[in-house]
């Protein structure tokens, strides 16, 4: 089959499509580069909508290409042999093979258990998750079907790409055409799909879904899906749970869908930073049947950039998570499989502070940054004006963290900041030359250069056990 663009290009893609929606079908360009879809039945003003997408009003991807690896966003407009766009050909998979019990066993069969990842895979792609959503919403675009089928991703690489980008909400232009998919839609969504009150989605559903696939992909549960009956017929009770009836797995107020026999461990209060697990609960428990009240795509970015900091990898080969977060000052620092730390015997915490009056320093947020050894410091731990790195942030590390396996003990490397001021209670003010480095005690506090550009930290050093 030949498509001609409305350029006059032609582009020869294969005559049986691989997939067919509501919408359309889908095909695969002979080239291998380009997917091809064809609508069917669309009203006369799609492609004025689709000719906003692609162009520079709404087009994420025209003036930073490089989020174009992260995007399936239509690039041209097909006119014959009917009205269809063109998008990038992305590789990934998609996301339910990692969220289920019986899909990831599948998948594991098939591609090897390896190949499912880590968690801390998953937490980079959830925040790459949050910051093309945030992009998006940053354009004034809904998506209104965020879900695990229109996000494919490739654990082992942290890659992870949105589809489904033609059928966006274009304000007071382009109503939604879906209410979006069963176990990501919000309540409000769901409720009116019962039959209930009018409810169309916005970047308040957009950001219940995206909530929803953070929790359900990290803690591999889904957030409202608990023992609860709200009926004798299985379908109803889970439209129910996921609609009107919706309340949090792990409420602590109403615990009638908590699971009875979770360990503590894996509560998400234990299992997540504080901030994260603030997050959590303003989207599950604040904001589920509130949408103002949900937090926003950018919200979850920064936190979960920022727990990557707190985390360090277990010790133990077997553990089925690999890593997991430090909670300072909450007893013995263990896996959630209940391996302790062996491999170090304290760690250094840096508690990063910022400059809110002259000489007067208050936490960022509690944001804090936990020592490993070969673990680096960048622009945005350091500086204060970047506190959420865009994915193309400058990558150079400005220090490093050494530790001696000899003497046991920990020290900065500066590698390349030239204004850090060490203090202690012994020295007094002291330069840190690019090229050197101080031993990390604890209350030491270090500025990584003039406040209030620059952030201060203040150290505690840490017993593992």
């Amino acid at each position: 089959m030949i498509v001609t663009l409305d350029n006059g290009t032609k582009i020869e893609c294969e005559d049986e499509p691989f997939a067919e929606g509501g919408e359309g079908k889908i095909y695969w360009d002979r080239a291998g580069t380009h997917v091809v879809k064809l609508y069917k039945g669309v009203e006369a003003s799609r492609e004025a909508i689709i000719r906003e997408i692609v162009g520079p009003r709404y087009n994420v991807v025209l003036p930073e290409p490089f989020w174009d690896k992260y995007f399936a966003w239509p690039d041209a407009i097909i006119k014959q042999p009917s009205l269809g766009i063109t998008m990038p050909r992305r590789k990934g998979t998609d996301m339910l093979w990692f969220l289920q019990p019986a899909a990831r066993k599948a998948y594991a069969n098939k591609n090897g258990p390896e190949k499912l990842g880590k968690w801390i895979n998953y937490v980079r792609i959830s925040i790459k998750m949050s910051q093309l959503v945030a992009k998006m919403h940053q354009r004034g675009l809904c998506h209104s079907d965020l879900s695990f089928k229109n996000f494919m991703c490739d654990p082992i690489n942290d890659s992870v790409v949105l589809l489904d980008c033609d059928s966006l909400v274009v304000p007071l232009m382009a109503p939604p055409n879906v209410l979006g998919t069963k176990m990501c839609m919000a309540p409000e969504l769901m409720t009116y799909y019962l039959g209930g009150a009018q409810a169309t989605p916005t970047r308040e559903t957009d950001r219940h879904a995206l909530a929803t696939l953070i929790y359900w992909l990290m803690l591999q549960r889904h957030p409202l899906i608990g023992p609860k009956q709200y009926d004798t017929d299985a379908d109803i009770s889970e439209s129910l749970a996921l609609g009107p009836r919706a309340l949090f797995i792990e409420d602590p107020k109403d615990r009638s869908n908590n699971f009875p026999k979770m360990p503590p461990a894996f509560a998400y209060t234990s299992f997540l930073t504080p901030a994260v697990a603030n997050l959590v609960k303003q989207a599950f428990i604040d904001g589920l049947h509130h949408p103002e009240a949900r937090p926003a795509a950018p919200d979850w970015s920064q936190a979960l950039r920022r727990m990557l900091d707190a985390i360090i990898p277990c010790d133990n080969p077997k553990c089925p998570a690999g890593s997991f977060v430090v909670h300072p000052g909450a007893g013995p620092v263990q896996c959630i499989c209940g391996q302790p730390v062996r491999a170090v015997a304290t760690l250094p915490v840096l508690n990063f502070y910022t400059q809110k009056k002259f000489g007067q320093f208050s936490s960022d947020q509690g944001y804090i940054m936990v020592g490993w050894p070969g673990r680096s410091l960048h622009k945005w731990h350091t500086d204060t004006d970047t506190a959420t790195p865009e994915l193309e942030a400058d990558q150079n590390a400005r220090a490093r963290l050494e530790h001696d396996p000899v003497t046991k003990r920990w020290a900065l490397v500066n590698l390349s900041l030239p204004d850090i001021v060490v203090l202690d209670s012994v020295q007094g003010p002291v330069a840190l030359p690019p090229g050197q480095k101080v031993e990390l005690k604890s209350e030491m506090r270090i500025l990584f250069g003039p406040p209030p550009q620059y952030r201060m930290a203040y150290v505690q050093i840490l017993k593992v056990a």
